[in-house]
């Protein structure tokens, strides 16, 4: 057994409750493929150093109080990983519940998770606390918060999927603040039916923890599913995205920004993929990084034989602002349909110093010019946030990143 799997699964017994079957299976796959090194192509740019090198994560920290959100919405809090929210106190047309064991069973894992690239989905299927189930009718507003304080120590592991039912409209906003330096593993499955509409915001900031997040997003017949992300970084952060589009005329959105600086390291693997065609996509990604931080971005695109009249687009946009800071960019097309259209565009550059120059002679400091020329560049992405109090309450955020 290799350190970290010694300091991340410090007892190998299966616990005697209702998933005893799929945690085994969890603890059995990763048993079998390891954690994955930088020999791993999904992991080529990311080092796993940084966990190896904490001591047993085993210390909760202390309860954190809950921000004020711009909108007013059902709260969904895991706390240092255990969900506090109690099903009674959701509004009509919500329904929470323990995910049933055989339906989690019945999943195929293996073609999901795959081998040791997936190791942290095979870890959080083999630890989490409990695995819930949201079901969404009608029109609503869901806050899911993820929080850890001073002094967390601990490896969490949540667990939720997420079902927005035939006709529904949801807007999802998931804000995930850790500190300490604990490891939050997170997974999010989220189902889009017939003719429903998702609109998901996420926020992350992670301070020296280490965030591991997988969401994968199932899109059906006429159903509509857009995510703005903006992460603030990390010491160690991963989200891997898949958005796959099961049915003709189902559409995808992804919009993503990041801000490094200091030691952080983020990392986003998004994957759009077209299992049918008349099915459209679009992504445009970018991020800023100072000081010695390190972003990798992999953005992914794949459409299946016989997926005709599939379009997509990827596109990419980073800025280095400083000398030791690294972007490592690498989009890819997978494409077996003739009949599509997919695009994709990869940028890297500086700040110009003609804009800074003219920014100067109209008066501004070198401090406000450079603010303005970084907001500028970064706010577009999150531009696409559909609701106007959330938008304006991150672009506020960004403001003070910035």
């Amino acid at each position: 057994m290799s350190a970290l799997a010694q300091t991340l699964l410090p007892e190998s017994d299966v616990p005697s409750d209702d998933y005893r079957s799929s945690r085994k299976l969890g603890l059995q796959r990763l048993m079998q493929h390891g954690f994955p090194d930088q020999k791993t192509e999904a992991w080529k740019y990311t080092s796993l150093r940084v966990l190896e090198q904490r001591d047993a994560l085993d210390q909760t920290g202390t309860s954190v109080a809950l921000p004020a959100w711009p909108v007013d919405g059902t709260v969904l809090h895991f706390d240092q990983g255990v969900l506090q929210s109690s099903p009674g106190e959701l509004a009509d047309g919500l329904r929470l519940m323990p995910m049933d064991p055989s339906a989690l069973e019945a999943r195929d894992f293996d073609a999901l998770y795959g081998g040791r690239e997936g190791a942290f989905s095979w870890l959080n299927l083999a630890k989490f606390d409990q695995a819930w189930q949201l079901q969404v009718s009608g029109e609503h507003t869901v806050i899911m918060a993820t929080t850890t304080g001073e002094g967390f120590n601990a490896s969490v592991h949540p667990r939720i999927r997420i079902e927005v039912l035939p006709g529904a409209k949801l807007t999802l906003l998931q804000d995930q603040k850790d500190a300490g330096e604990g490891l939050v593993n997170i997974n999010c499955e989220i189902d889009v039916a017939e003719g429903a509409e998702v609109d998901h915001v996420l926020c992350c900031e992670n301070h020296e923890s280490v965030s591991v997040q997988r969401t994968d997003v199932d899109i059906h017949k006429n159903a509509h599913y857009r995510v703005v992300a903006f992460d603030r970084g990390g010491r160690l952060t991963r989200h891997d995205l898949t958005m796959s589009l099961r049915e003709a005329t189902a559409h995808g959105e992804i919009d993503g920004l990041v801000v490094m600086d200091g030691r952080q390291h983020v990392d986003w693997h998004t994957e759009i993929v077209h299992c049918v065609g008349h099915t459209n996509s679009r992504e445009a990604f970018r991020m800023l990084a100072g000081g010695s931080s390190v972003g990798v971005f992999n953005g992914r695109i794949h459409i299946y034989r016989d997926a005709d009249d599939s379009h997509s687009d990827l596109n990419t946009a980073n800025l280095l602002l400083s000398d030791q800071a690294r972007v490592n960019i690498k989009p890819e097309l997978e494409i077996y349909s003739e009949e599509v259209t997919a695009s994709h565009g990869a940028t890297i550059g500086q700040l110009d110093d003609r804009s800074l120059f003219y920014m100067r002679s109209r008066g501004l400091t070198e401090e406000q010019s450079l603010a303005l020329l970084k907001y500028g560049f970064a706010a577009e992405p999150l531009m696409q946030i559909q609701s106007v109090p959330i938008r304006d309450w991150v672009l506020g955020r960004l403001k003070e990143v910035l």
